[in-house]
């Protein structure tokens, strides 16, 4: 099959060769070196593999090689001298490994939580595991001796050692606990510095000896921890960062300019990136638990596109883990896909790990399942690199038993001891794995030449060329000949950076107690479990005695050529292994090595694999003549014979049996057998090339048969396919056969097809014979990419028990029949690569190498790297392109095989964020080491522009506040903002850019030269443009060495549990598909006493029956059957003898003889209804318990024991279902405390009890645990009215409801509450039924107690069975237009203050202002006035349910031609339709198909003639008019086929409203795109050109008739074109709930604060609820809806609903910032539908297509009345949006009495002064700020409208800075009132303040430490002037450390207690007060 001369038609059955290479094979087939000559006497002669080619002479052979070496290198890229690292290797030899520990870091423990995780028990742990492993004893213990003071402010500041070592004088615990809550994870000892700065100097004592070469490597068993450590300020346990200092050490002292720093500690090593971030000596490179930003510490700069700054561009790496549980397999891919190829590339000098075990098993902070054995796989990898100098530091790990057991295994490594098997099988990385280092390859690709094998990433790539100059523009081509030439498509990958921010940044004081989250015991006993098995099956065992046997024998020589004229230097002969063993013995391996005994053969091992006629052919050969064998040696292909010849073939092989023997006995780790001649080529019934006795194929079969080896690998690197190897095997699955070898499209020997990648096996072994075939000259790069990409991914998933090396070296430089280049070193590290398989089991067999002085070196170079020693380093070029081709197509065959090999992608053209961040501002001389957020390279940012990243200081807060700025020259960033992919440098000022100025800035300049963005995002007046909806690229840089100090953004562990809670909300958002709505259940009971109930027709329960049936409601109800409750459930509450009364005496009705019971009835009746409502049988329903006016006889006992039906029901549902929490709404009218007092105890149970005013204690509550689940509050019985209702539902019961977050609300209704008022309608029921129905899946009973007054309920049933069944009420509900009545109010106050120490609900609340200072009222006693009301009638409309959907792909053809990855771009429609498809609701809505656009009559309604005509003449302009006259509007893009989708979406809308208000369909949602609300009535303006809800009102109100239409805008911007429409417009409510960010988000309109109230006859009719800070999220949006919208709405009674969904607020959007749920969308979208009016929602933005899409499926089930998943319990408003609330109830109070809670008490006259006083303030939120000072306006701002992001901690009152007439609000009388965060009146630290120093205060003064201006505060203990948060925080440092707690502020002379975290006003602080108010303002402060 491999001869030359073989026929056509075998040629004809080749496979047709690639593209473009029909003459490179007809070349290779000719002159190709290595290829055999061809015999064309005798037809069949045997063909010599003896010389280069058939017409090259072995004269001119030699000229070719000389003419070769005589070329340059940059001709040939050949090494010249490639013996030369070899022989300078020799003294390589390893040296020992160094472990450094000191007992004296145990001191440093948490005084006051022995349970804190990072512990003295780590280090103890580790050490004692390695003492008894005996390895501490192999090693050199280095002295451990502390850092000095001027070593570690190399790397820190000196307030930050300063304070560290302060610590240390400290023993108070309750002192240092108040320190250390000051920072995040960390606790302070006395001991905490000596046990740092050991640990930093022992770090130091050990790196020097590593590089300095006393050491070989070492390990740092070293604590605390470093690599959170910032340059000054502690975190996460770390307070010195060891490897940083290290790391300065090798580079200033060692001088060293290679480092490689991988940190595998799960989390991220935020301070050693930063140190590092632009410096290109260090790469950085972090595997760390990430979960899209969830896990701590949250920090963006943590994803994959952080990629460096400045000259280090690329040098970091971050793999983010995004899910838990990940293990080996996944590590490994990272290993093997990205860190192995990029450290042989970057070739350090040195490399170091920080090295936290926390991703090990059972750790239960990192929830990883590395097994602990795994670690020495990774440090044996690791050890191949910087000639071995590598050194391991110690960082996180808390599972005492893993991170032992993992340090154990790591310091065997450093020893050199072979790896352990690997217990759990290696298979497909997961998921979020794969998409993590495809995301990493896709922006690093570009720089680093090992990434390319994959698809192409953008067109202009191509012919391009990368920083170093490597060109990579051929990779699509590679890639895309394999595809065409096979036909395959790879997937499509779109790197994507998500970053889901946190709740909210977490500050002081942090936590310090309590900081590890317990395990269950289940989950202990499963992780003990794993580890028990682990330790048995990745054991320690002591290594054998030799880690390396040899077999030899010069015997093996005597096998040479019978002509010596046919011998040949370059051919088989003796001298190769005679110069390999002199070779060996020159680098002293034999010394170091057991020598082998050789022997021969046996036949019956040779037949394991041969014939037993080969073998026969075999031992003849020494009886022939030379003559016969001369004869003989013709017969077979490149063979010649002697007649030593099978003696030697039989020691050859027998030689390999012995290392078998020895190395499966325990003798040696690993073998090398130095033999002749080779074998790989024999088949089992002929030689063949060379070969006689196929040695390793004979080796393999031994081992399995003698040993039982399961599965063996065979790696194959002889540059000649191993023809016999793969023959033998073909079919073996126990034999993994993987060939590296030169082929040339078959025209390379042995010229077999089969030597191609597309031979896989056969049957069984399938997929278990590998072959990478070369097709053009290789060498150390493809050799190595070959190893990363295929054999070490495949073979640690095949997890060998032995490993064979064929161990050919004819693919070495010099070597003349391979012509490769492939040096020694490259061989050597192969060799190490695979010791780390097969517990270091790895045995060579030499078999080609015809370079006798090459072969043998590179033999040595094997030997010495199976004896630990250090190899000499590589220098690794960009592996050519058909070397990429061979690899790509070996992976594509393969995958199907072997999982692992599962990265062949195609990167999505253009895709988002490939480039990672760029920056040049900074060099590594001034690498940052501040703390702070660095700038991200997405495209996805955080988009918002919020003051904070102003070039000023818009507001002055508390010193102790943890978001600090970062000034660079004058300028300061937030934290908060991120940086662009900007190639060029770009001024550092503060510019929002909208993505046209963002990508244009790039590339435009100005006249003169410079950047064009000099005016880019400023106004005419200079001041900032705020931040558009388009903004995805906010410009910042890293701090350079003149940054000032910024706080780390710090969490504690309730971060953790509300990000949880957040993802869990998405998946429920997306699981949510089924969740269908069900069918209504009803239960009476009047089957009991059929007579009684036929008899009392007017009263009883068959009149109420008849009524609902002929509204035709009680036919749609699944009637349930009688069910009397069982003594076994009612005895789950009550006891026996209250059993027996209810059961005992019999009852008889004096109408009826039949005996009844209908107490068990009744409850039995409510357990039955509970039951089938739980299981899901029933959606809902409701249960009618029979009236009590029951006639008895006389003879019948009435039973004295009350039965509690509804505490009987719900414990049964406890008991049989999964319930966690179960909500009881009581309207019991008396009052009745029965079943409160059964839930005492029980916090699974929140009742809410509504009653009449009695003398029933209204006050009181039950307590569980701190919480009260018993809510009572008292009605006015004499006057009740709707508003009462109303405000009890939205103001406490449903936020409250919300929060709790029940599995089942159950209500239990007692008319009386209702029937005495005749104010009051069946709407009412009806309604809050409905808004109850919202909660808890829709899983809803209700319980009517039907009471005396039984007849007059049918319609309040009727219309409960109404709101059940989700039919429609018509009815004339008149609303209400007051608030509620005084009483009900102060009832309402009290139990809010009364339970916001319990419900975070109640405690941030829109009406907090006044719930602080409302006072308790004392009710009397009032009887009740039951007289029955007037008849009240309903009707049952059963209008249709359906709901209108519109969508319509003419709406896509709208994109942007400049930029197609456009936030506003078609996908979005297109995504909302494919996930309403998914989620079948299509099918369940009525779709209206074929809408028109949008007449001119309708749009001019909205829009001038101006600006209809500009968008018509769109169609008639070229892309360059379409792009300019975009650019003169904001934040827009024009398209030729804008008008026409802007019209069709406008047309779409007025279509849905259409059906809707015709009767047509019930509510309706609009697809619609390009989006609306911003259009003005002139110009287009952000993403929107024709107002479509603006035209979508007035057409209902002209057309329709309509009197009042709501539009609520719930899209994060605000809607400035619909607001200027309808401002002055009394028919149209406006309500719009948006960020503001005090007027510096999009559009930056002063007129979106909340202040604007509408004009002229719409004032009151406009209503703004902005947001001021980024992340606001479900508790935000709820509350203002529970507490603003739906009253207002209520009072407004909408005829019309128009929502402008916009769902850019919803969680990852780019542009938001916010975290809203799509389910949190879904049920605002339910509240609307409880509004006596139709709703229509149009699409308005939204630019995630994940979650936009499952936004609108969500709003979509809504309307459908489907269940929604529900909220996430335990949720809250944040602070900022409590004020933001706070101050439009303020301003709209007066217009809507319904949120007017101003209750009239005592002294509350005293107001008015202040109104008087309050004429002179100027009431603005608009800042002024002098951007240099950092300082405030002239103008006085009230607190509530304060200046600024304020945190939830609070901020600072505005600032008084005018001239006479202003006034400090705080000294008003009632001012407080004004304040949404009250100043304490008191704190026990007022003690502190001292009396005022002789000069009084000076106001002017700079900071005593920086001497800077713009932001100080006064310690009022010791008068020291000292900055704030915004600067250094010396203040913050100077009250920790001093304890002075008390200080005044400067700027707006508020003060501040740094102990209780609060402001403070007390008269104590007046003095103080005063006089810095007189030196600031000239005058005395007004009293």
């Amino acid at each position: 099959m491999g001869r030359k001369n073989k026929t056509m038609e075998d040629k004809q059955d080749r496979p047709p060769p690639r593209k473009n290479s029909t003459k490179i094979y007809r070349m290779s087939r000719q002159t190709s070196l290595g290829s055999g000559t061809s015999n064309e006497t005798g037809g069949g002669g045997a063909r010599k593999l003896s010389h280069p080619g058939s017409r090259i002479q072995w004269e001119a052979m030699k000229k070719e090689y000389r003419r070769q070496n005589s070329q340059s290198q940059e001709e040939t890229g050949i090494i010249f001298d490639h013996l030369a690292k070899v022989q300078g290797s020799k003294s390589l030899v390893r040296g020992r490994t160094g472990v450094v520990y000191d007992e004296r870091m145990a001191k440093h423990y948490c005084l006051w939580d022995p349970s804190y995780p990072e512990c003295p028990d780590r280090l103890h742990s580790i050490l004692k595991r390695c003492d008894k492993l005996g390895l501490l004893v192999r090693c050199e213990r280095v002295p451990a001796r502390e850092a000095t003071v001027e070593e570690l402010l190399k790397i820190h500041s000196p307030s930050h050692v300063g304070l560290l070592s302060a610590t240390s004088h400290i023993k108070d615990p309750t002192h240092l606990e108040q320190i250390s809550a000051h920072f995040d994870y960390v606790y302070l000892s006395p001991s905490t510095c000596e046990s740092a700065f050991l640990a930093a100097g022992s770090s130091l004592e050990l790196v020097d000896a590593v590089v300095s070469g006393r050491l070989q490597n070492g390990f740092g068993i070293v604590r605390p921890p470093g690599h959170h450590a910032l340059k000054d300020e502690f975190c996460g346990y770390c307070y010195i960062n060891n490897v940083e200092l290290a790391a300065r050490q090798a580079l200033d002292h060692h001088k060293l300019s290679k480092i490689l720093i991988v940190d595998w500690d799960v989390h991220h090593g935020q301070a050693t990136q930063r140190a590092f971030f632009s410096d290109p000596r260090v790469l950085y490179f972090s595997i760390h638990r990430f979960e899209n930003g969830l896990y701590w510490p949250h920090l963006r700069e943590s994803h994959y596109d952080y990629v460096g700054a400045g000259a280090g561009h690329h040098y970091n790496f971050n793999v983010p883990l995004n899910q838990t549980g990940l293990g080996n397999s996944d590590y490994l891919a990272i290993f093997h896909q990205v860190l192995l190829p990029v450290a042989y590339e970057f070739n350090p000098e040195l490399v170091l790990v920080s090295a936290g075990f926390d991703a090990a098993l059972g750790c239960p902070k990192g929830e990883m399942a590395v097994s602990p054995g795994f670690y020495s796989h990774l440090t044996s990898s690791l050890m191949t690199l910087a000639q071995g100098k590598l050194v391991v530091l110690l960082e996180g790990g808390y599972c005492l038993e893993s991170l032992s057991e993992s340090a154990a295994w790591t310091l065997s490594a450093l020893l050199g001891d072979p790896c352990p098997p690997l217990m759990d099988p290696i298979c497909e990385p997961s998921p979020s794995m794969r998409e993590s280092i495809l995301n990493i390859i896709s922006v690093q690709r570009d720089f680093w030449t090992c990434f390319r094998y994959q698809g192409p990433c953008s067109k202009q790539q191509e012919g391009s060329k990368v920083t170093r100059g490597k060109a990579v523009g051929q990779n699509e081509k590679v890639a895309e000949e394999m595809k065409e030439k096979r036909g395959v498509t790879w997937p499509k990958h779109t790197p994507c950076p998500t970053f889901i921010d946190s709740e909210e940044k977490e500050s002081y004081p942090f936590k310090t107690r309590g900081m590890l989250s317990g395990q269950s015991q289940d989950k202990i006993n499963e992780i003990n479990t794993k580890l028990k098995q682990l330790r048995e099956k990745e054991c320690f065992k002591d290594p054998p005695h030799y880690k390396l046997c040899l077999a030899y024998d010069s015997r093996m020589t005597q096998h040479c050529r019978l002509n010596k004229k046919d011998a040949r230097p370059d051919s088989e002969t003796p001298e190769r292994i005679q110069r390999a063993w002199e070779c060996l013995e020159k680098f002293d391996v034999p010394q170091k090595a057991q020598i082998l005994e050789p022997r021969q053969a046996t036949r019956e091992e040779l037949e394991l694999v041969h014939t037993v006629a080969h073998v026969d052919t075999l031992f003849t050969f020494n009886k022939l003549s030379e003559r016969e064998l001369e004869s003989r040696q013709n017969h077979y292909n490149s063979i010649y014979l002697h007649p030593s010849t099978n003696d030697c073939a039989l020691l050859a092989a027998g030689c390999l049996l012995q290392i078998v023997d020895n190395v499966c006995n325990g003798g040696s780790t690993a073998g090398v057998g130095v033999i002749r001649p080779p074998g790989h080529h024999a088949e089992p019934d002929k030689p063949y090339g060379f070969c006689f006795y196929n040695n390793v194929a004979v080796a393999a079969k031994y081992a399995i048969q003698r040993y039982k080896m399961k599965r063996v690998l065979i790696l194959d690197w002889d540059i000649h396919h191993g023809n016999g190897i793969q023959h033998t095997f073909y079919q073996d699955p126990q034999v993994l056969y993987i060939s590296l070898h030169r082929y040339d499209h078959a025209g390379f020997y042995p010229n077999s097809e089969e030597a191609n990648y597309i031979y896989v096996g056969e049957g069984e072994g399938r997929g278990y014979n590998i072959n990478i075939p070369w097709n053009q000259r290789m060498g150390d790069s493809e050799y190595m990419a070959a190893m990363v990409q295929v054999v070490l991914p495949i073979a640690y998933q095949f997890n060998p028990e032995l490993v064979f090396v064929s161990a050919g070296f004819d693919a070495a430089f010099g070597d003349s029949i391979g012509g490769y280049n492939v040096t020694p070193e490259c061989y050597g590290h192969m060799t190490r690569l695979m010791s780390s398989l097969a517990e270091g089991r790895l045995i060579l067999g030499l078999e080609g190498g015809y370079n006798p002085e090459t072969t043998s070196h590179c033999l040595a170079m094997c030997a010495k790297a199976l004896l630990g020693d250090p190899l000499p380093t590589l220098k690794l070029e960009t592996p050519n392109n058909s070397a990429v081709l061979s690899i790509t197509d070996v992976i594509d065959i393969h995958k199907e095989f072997w999982p692992a090999l599962c990265f062949q992608v195609d990167f999505s053209t253009d895709d988002v964020g490939r480039c990672g961040y760029v920056s040049k501002r900074i060099d590594y001389e001034t690498s940052p080491t501040s703390s702070g957020s660095l700038p991200s390279s997405s495209s996805y940012p955080p988009p918002e522009s919020s003051p904070s990243s102003g070039t000023s200081t818009p507001f002055v807060s508390a010193p102790s506040s943890p978001e600090k700025k970062q000034d660079v020259g004058d300028s300061q960033i937030s934290p908060e903002s991120h940086q662009g992919d900007c190639g060029d440098e770009i001024e550092l000022t503060n510019v929002n850019l909208t993505p046209q100025q963002s990508v244009r800035q790039n590339t435009r300049q100005s006249g003169d030269g410079s950047s064009g963005e000099s005016n880019i995002g400023k106004t005419e007046q200079g001041s900032r443009t705020p931040a558009s909806p388009s903004q995805a690229v906010h410009c910042e840089f890293p701090p350079s060495s003149a940054t000032k100090k910024k706080s780390i953004s710090r969490r504690h562990d309730m971060r953790y549990a509300k990000s949880d809670r957040r993802l869990e909300a998405l998946m429920a958002a997306a699981n949510s598909k089924n969740l269908v709505r069900g069918q209504t259940a009803a239960i009476i009971t009047k089957s009991h006493c059929e007579v009684c109930c036929n008899m009392d027709v007017e009263y009883g329960m068959s009149a109420i029956v008849e009524q609902c049936q002929k509204l035709g409601v009680w036919q749609k109800c699944v009637c349930l059957p009688l069910y009397h409750a069982t003594e076994a459930e009612i005895l789950a509450v009550h006891t026996q003898d209250e059993v027996n009364t209810v059961i005992t005496p019999a009852r008889q009705c004096i109408q009826h003889s039949q005996p009844v019971n209908h107490t068990l009835a009744a409850t039995g009746s409510v357990v039955s209804l509970v039951r089938k409502v739980m299981s899901g049988s029933v959606q809902n329903g409701i249960a009618l318990l029979p009236s009590e006016r029951h006639p008895l006889s006389d003879q019948c006992v009435i039973p004295v024991a009350h039965l509690s039906e509804i505490a009987i029901a719900v414990y049964s549902a406890f008991g049989e279902h999964d319930l966690k929490r179960v909500m009881i709404v009581e309207w019991l009218g008396e009052g009745d405390i029965s079943v409160q007092s059964m839930f005492d105890t029980d916090p699974r149970v929140l009742i809410f009890s509504i009653h009449l005013n009695t003398d029933w204690d209204q006050g009181r509550a039950k307590k569980t645990d701190g919480k009260s689940h018993n809510i009572n509050i008292g009605l006015e019985g004499s006057n009740l009215q709707h508003e009462d209702c109303y405000s009890v539902f939205f103001q406490v019961l449903l936020p409250v409801a919300y929060e709790f977050s029940p599995d089942l609300v159950l209500i239990s209704a007692s008319h009386q509450l209702f029937l005495h008022s005749s104010h009051l309608h069946s709407f009412l029921h009806w309604q809050q039924t409905r808004l109850l129905g919202s909660l808890a899946k829709g899983h809803l009973a209700v319980v009517l107690k039907l009471g005396k007054y039984s007849e007059f309920v049918t319609e309040d049933v009727a219309a409960i069975l109404c709101a059940l069944l989700d039919d429609h009420l018509d009815v004339k509900f008149s609303g209400f237009s007051s608030p509620p009545s005084p009483r009900v109010q102060a009832s309402i106050l009290n139990v809010m203050s009364e339970g916001r120490t319990s419900w975070d609900s109640l405690k941030y609340h829109a009406q907090m202002k006044a719930v602080a200072f409302h006072q308790p009222m004392e009710w009397s006693g009032t009887s009740l006035d039951l007289a029955p009301p007037a008849f009240k009638e309903c009707k049952v409309v059963s209008e249709s349910r359906d709901v209108c959907l519109v969508w319509g792909e003419g709406m896509e053809k709208h994109w942007n031609p400049e930029d197609s990855t456009h936030v506003e771009k078609p996908q979005r429609h297109s995504s909302i339709v494919q996930c309403l498809k998914d989620f079948e609701l299509d099918t369940r809505c009525h779709r209206i198909k074929g809408v028109p656009k949008a007449g001119q009559e309708e749009l001019k309604r909205v829009h001038s003639d101006y600006h209809l005509k500009m968008m018509q003449s769109l169609r008639s302009k070229d892309p360059a008019e379409l792009r300019a006259l975009g650019d003169t509007f904001d934040s827009i893009y024009f398209h030729r086929n804008t008008d026409y989708a802007a019209s069709l979406a406008v047309g779409s809308t007025l279509a849905v409203v259409g059906s809707v208000l015709k009767g047509e369909t019930g509510s309706g949602v609009a697809v619609v795109r390009p989006p609306g609300h911003h259009a003005e009535k002139e110009e287009p303006c952000g993403f929107c050109f024709y107002n479509n809800v603006a035209v979508a009102a007035l057409h209902a109100i002209n057309v329709y008739g309509l009197q009042r239409v709501l539009i609520l805008d719930w899209d994060v911007h605000h809607g400035n074109g619909t607001q200027r429409t309808f401002e002055n417009d009394p028919r149209v409510l406006y309500v719009s709930i948006h960020r503001y960010d005090h007027a510096s988000f999009f559009p930056g309109s002063r007129q979106a604060n909340y202040d604007h109230v509408g004009v002229g006859k719409g004032q009151g009719y406009n209503i703004n609820i902005p947001w001021n800070k980024r992340g606001m999220s479900d508790g935000d949006y709820m509350t203002a809806f529970l507490e603003v919208v739906m009253p207002v709405s209520l009072m407004f009674k909408p005829e019309l609903v128009l929502v402008s969904a916009g769902f850019d607020a919803a969680v990852n959007d780019p542009l938001g910032g916010c975290r809203v749920s799509p389910q949190c969308y879904g049920h605002m979208t339910r509240l609307l539908t409880c509004l006596p009016a139709k709703v229509v929602l149009v699409l308005e933005g939204g630019y995630n297509l994940d979650s936009l899409a499952l936004c609108v499926a969500l709003c979509t089930k809504a309307l459908l009345r489907d269940p929604l998943p529900p909220l996430q319990p335990h949720f809250a408003p944040c602070q900022s949006a409590v004020e933001s609330l706070v101050n439009v109830v303020s301003v709209h109070s007066k217009f809507w009495p319904t949120l007017d809670f101003n209750v009239k008490k005592p002294g509350s006259d005293a107001l008015t002064a202040v109104t008087a006083s309050l004429e002179r303030v100027t009431l603005s939120s608009e800042p002024t700020p002098d951007s240099r000072s950092g300082r405030q306006g002239e103008e006085t701002v009230l607190y509530g409208e304060a200046r600024g992001h304020q945190e939830e901690e609070g901020g600072a009152c505005g600032e008084a800075t005018g001239g006479g007439g202003s006034i400090p609000l705080m000294e008003l009388v009632g001012a407080q009132q004004l304040y949404a965060v009250v100043p304490a009146t008191w704190c026990p630290h007022l003690e502190q303040v001292q009396p005022l120093p002789s000069t009084g205060l000076t106001t002017s003064d700079a900071c005593h430490e920086c001497q800077d201006h713009s932001e100080n505060w006064v310690c009022l203990t010791c008068y020291k002037v000292l900055c704030g948060r915004f600067v250094k925080e010396h203040m913050l440092f100077h009250g920790v450390s001093e304890q002075h707690y008390m200080v005044l502020s400067y700027s707006d002379l508020s003060v501040w207690c740094y102990a209780c975290d609060q402001y403070v006003d007390n008269p104590v602080l007046h003095e103080a007060k005063r006089a810095a108010h007189r030196d600031k303002f000239g005058e005395e402060m007004p009293m």
